[in-house]
């Protein structure tokens, strides 16, 4: 697929531990009789829609993996994922390897300049437990704030987007809503849909302030004059 014009993919990477085996004995660890597990599984996260394996996002979102969505038709897939902002993770078979499979995926609807809504976003269960998912964040924030160049495995070219008022998402848990708060820098801003009398219910409404978030901007403005003027 052709990617939509604007800026260009960016491109992460990670590889995280493997537990090794755990051997029966001394006897069969001495003789080398279990099974060699590699150190580390490679891993890399990408914004270039070219690379997004359909097949594999029409088999989550007709899963319960995804279970607010439904399968889509193929030209459906297609007119989604062009006019949306995709990160996808993917297995590589070393740390500079070229991606395999897609094993995790989110998508912005944004208009690339101000707004941005975060949706669709999972890791398949087999590659769960492994920090995915907060790492896609951690790379969706740099894409949207820029680079952080003491921070291992930046992009030194992501620029980010410096007109980015906010970037909204709803969490289905409260575990859910603690990832995304922790790895985007977002704050609680409402229960979505609670049910009425019944505290705490419903899901949670997620901003992440951007670049340009003016409230937050004139707050920081305010405490900045306060501190000048010394009171």
């Amino acid at each position: 697929m052709a990617a939509p014009t604007g800026s260009p993919p960016l491109t992460w990477r990670t590889s995280v531990p493997v537990p090794g085996p755990m051997p029966t004995d001394a006897k069969d660890t001495a003789n080398n009789n279990v099974a060699a597990t590699p150190s580390e599984e490679h891993f890399i996260c990408s914004s270039d829609v070219a690379l997004i394996q359909l097949d594999a996002l029409h088999d989550a979102m007709s899963s319960d993996l995804m279970w607010w969505a439904k399968p889509l038709s193929r030209p459906q897939l297609v007119a989604m994922v062009t006019n949306s902002l995709c990160l996808g993770v993917y297995t590589a078979d070393s740390a500079d390897g070229a991606p395999q499979s897609m094993v995790g995926f989110g998508r912005l609807v944004t208009d690339r300049v101000t707004f941005a809504y975060l949706t669709d976003v999972y890791v398949l269960p087999a590659y769960q437990r492994r920090g995915l998912g907060a790492w896609m964040m951690r790379c969706l924030w740099e894409l949207c704030h820029g680079s952080e160049p003491d921070r291992a495995g930046s992009v030194p070219s992501a620029d980010g987007w410096p007109n980015l008022r906010s970037l909204w998402l709803v969490a289905s848990t409260e575990s859910a809503a603690r990832m995304y708060m922790g790895a985007l820098g977002a704050e609680e801003a409402a229960r979505y849909r609670p049910q009425p009398g019944v505290p705490g219910s419903g899901m949670l409404l997620v901003e992440m302030p951007g670049p340009a978030n003016s409230i937050r901007n004139h707050a920081k403005r305010n405490e900045e004059a306060k501190a000048a003027a010394g009171t």
